[in-house]
């Protein structure tokens, strides 16, 4: 047996610690919170927060230091009391021992309904109006005409500050004058979100497990580890970099790796990461000019031949490698070999419980990016672990034929090469101090999927092409499409409390849609110069992350005018409406017609999910409504020739106070 590896050995960032006696217990994090998340001026809230130490258990016994970092918008005392003092967020810092966790409190400040008269709102066909509820009081009027109007209104939470829920009301009335009463009559009108009917999505299951690996990830890693390890590889004045050199394994060779997964003796899996792995021996099946395909010793009979594995690096070479280093960045080298190793091992195949809807394909973990010192999975490496054939269901009862093994992890390789990327990217970046945002990196990762399978089938970035041009090779539509519209459609079905900068991302398919949808979008309108590739690429490395590092790199557009005009286009694109303004469309996919036929099996169920509430009668309710920051509720309504004006108001929970959550705003859009 040969490991293959580097001539020169590093050995950095370690250091010898001696291990007599047990490991002091140290505090690790600080988890704060408050209760509640959101006050008026005047009010107050109660701050606390959880000490854990490095093995993730609460230490007790430590006394908290409180800090509000916008005393002008909030302060806290001593005891952790928060009080508000001016509309706005403000972060609250707990510190212990050096370390520190932060939680936000969001400051309203109420206002009297409707307290100046109605804001006046009348946009001409195909165009709309954004108003925020905070300047208009929480009530603006759609004014009589002569012209019968029809129009979309949207109740939103524009707050850039992710995962700010918001509870609301709203109510509409007949006539120029708002009525004098504010309390909404009972009983109040619910609106039913759509009933979907039931389409699988294979990447379920998969998205479960990078979930929990994503969390780990940004839990336990400490990512200045890795930019200092990698400053100290890579830095001109040591020149380790130039006296490098390296065996690239041949067809083969055999090598032992950490592989970030774990199971008892009845093979339930114990989490993966730096502390729960397992080593794993493999042997090289294919070397292209950049993949190293390995394949598990241990690995079940009747697997990938020789010819699938040249056409798994084919593919990996012409298209997906040069795709994602395109579009997002180039991946680091710390094995100094210029190519990325894919480990077909049964491993990943036990992540998959006996009888389950999909399976995980394969993952990237981005701690073998990092120093063994600080996590002791690493393999100091870039590598993919990816499901391997077990055609008699060996393991789990789970039959893998080879078929669906290629067939299923195309577009995962496609997906989990991106996390690379980002990873590498921004350990490279001498500014960043921390790993994407989870929402924005997944939102990147499904784009990934949706240019490879733009490269296979030789569409352009900026084509805008419809379901029947997407199913022209349905292998290609079912690896990198197919997907992504499946996802998004769960998120149209019930938008409110669902965002797409959510952290719930981590867990959520409808959010992990929507991620996908926003990227598509801001980069439809908003890439600077009309340059698409370039700014992809400037989101990668940041700094930044999240939402300011979309809107900072996104042409200077406000995240205000970008989440209102994403909204506005997931209900307008491709209605037909006359003159709509093309920034509230999607220029690259007819998203109706493509969300719509998901369901390609039941053509009684091929409608778009988005379906408005109807507001119709002289006086409209609907109250306990949701908004997640960066979505919100969907109304249309219309407006007979020479028929009355209509009011709208936007209610606080109490429903007497006008809707002042910070982002609370009117949209409305003329549709005809």
């Amino acid at each position: 047996m040969r490991k293959y590896g580097l001539i020169v050995a590093l050995l950095i960032g370690a250091g010898c610690k001696s291990t007599d006696g047990p490991e002091p217990l140290v505090t690790t994090t600080i988890q704060v919170s408050s209760t509640p998340t959101q006050i008026a001026v005047g009010e107050t809230a109660q701050a606390s927060a959880i000490v854990k130490d490095q093995n993730g258990a609460p230490l007790t016994g430590k006394t908290i230091t409180w800090t509000s970092l916008n005393q002008s918008v909030a302060t806290v005392s001593a005891a952790g009391l928060i009080k508000g003092v001016a509309p706005g967020n403000a972060t609250i810092q707990g510190s212990v021992d050096g370390v520190t966790g932060t939680a936000t409190i969001t400051v309203i400040q109420l206002s009297t309904i409707c307290e100046s008269g109605p804001t006046v709102v009348d946009p001409a066909p195909g165009n709309a109006v954004i108003v925020s509820s905070n300047d208009a009081k929480g009530c603006i009027k759609i004014p009589s005409s002569a012209t019968p109007g029809q129009y979309l209104l949207i109740a939103s939470n524009n707050n850039p500050l992710p995962d700010q829920l918001a509870s609301y009301s709203i109510k509409s009335d007949e006539g120029e004058n708002v009525p004098g009463n504010t309390l909404l009559a009972p009983p109040l009108k619910i609106a039913a979100s759509l009933s979907l009917p039931v389409v699988d999505v294979p990447g379920a299951l998969q998205a479960s497990f990078e979930a929990k690996l994503r969390r780990m990830e940004r839990r336990e890693l400490d990512f200045s580890a890795a930019k200092r390890a990698y400053q100290a590889r890579y830095s001109a004045s040591s020149g380790i970099r130039q006296n490098m050199t390296v065996a690239i394994p041949a067809v083969g060779d055999q090598t032992t790796f950490k592989v970030p997964a774990k199971f008892d003796a009845n093979g339930n899996s114990l989490g993966g990461g730096c502390a729960n792995f397992t080593q794993a021996t493999a042997t090289v099946k294919y070397v292209s000019n950049r993949a190293i395909i390995y394949l598990d010793n241990a690995a079940p009979a009747g697997g990938f031949t020789d010819t699938d594995f040249q056409e798994i690096a084919n593919e990996f070479d012409n298209v997906i490698y040069q795709t994602d280093v395109d579009y997002f960045g180039s991946p680091l080298d710390l094995d100094a070999n210029s190519r990325i190793i894919m480990l077909y091992t049964p491993l990943v195949n036990k992540l998959t419980p006996a009888g389950a809807s999909g399976f995980v394909g394969g993952f990237f973990f981005v701690g073998d990016l990092f120093p063994v010192a600080q996590c002791g999975q690493s393999n100091v490496a870039e590598i993919f672990y990816a499901l391997a054939p077990d055609p008699n269901g060996t393991i789990n009862n789970n039959p893998r034929s080879t078929a669906t093994v290629r067939q299923g992890t195309r577009g995962t390789v496609a997906h989990e090469f991106q996390h690379m990327i980002n990873g590498s990217e921004r350990i490279k970046s001498p500014t960043t101090t921390e790993l994407e945002a989870t929402w924005l990196d997944e939102g990147l990762a499904h784009y990934a999927e949706d240019l490879n399978g733009r490269a296979i089938r030789g569409y352009s970035e900026t084509g805008n092409y419809n379901d029947g041009q997407l199913r022209v090779n349905i292998n290609d539509y079912a690896a990198f499409f197919f997907q992504n519209f499946a996802r998004f459609r769960f998120y149209l079905a019930n938008p409110g409390p669902q965002s797409p900068t959510s952290a719930l991302a981590d867990t959520s398919l409808a959010v992990r849609g929507a991620a996908w949808a926003l990227v598509r979008y801001t980069a439809d309108h908003y890439a600077p110069g009309g340059d698409i590739k370039s700014f992809i690429r400037s989101l990668v490395p940041g700094p930044d992350t999240g939402v300011v590092n979309l809107t900072n790199h996104a042409g200077g557009v406000t995240f205000n005018e970008l989440i209102s005009g994403w909204m506005i286009a997931n209900y307008a694109d491709d209605t037909g409406i006359s003159n709509l303004q093309t920034k509230y469309t999607y220029k690259t996919y007819d998203m109706r017609d493509a969300v719509r036929h998901v369901v390609s099996n039941q053509p009684a169920q091929q409608i778009y999910p988005l379906q408005p509430a109807n507001i119709s009668g002289t006086g409209f309710g609907l109250g306990s409504l949701q908004a997640r920051s960066g979505s919100g509720n969907y109304f249309t309504f219309s407006r007979a020739g020479g028929g009355p004006a209509r009011t709208f108001r936007l209610l606080n929970s109490d429903l007497t106070t006008a809707a002042s959550f910070p982002g609370a705003t009117f949209i409305v859009l003329r549709t005809q």
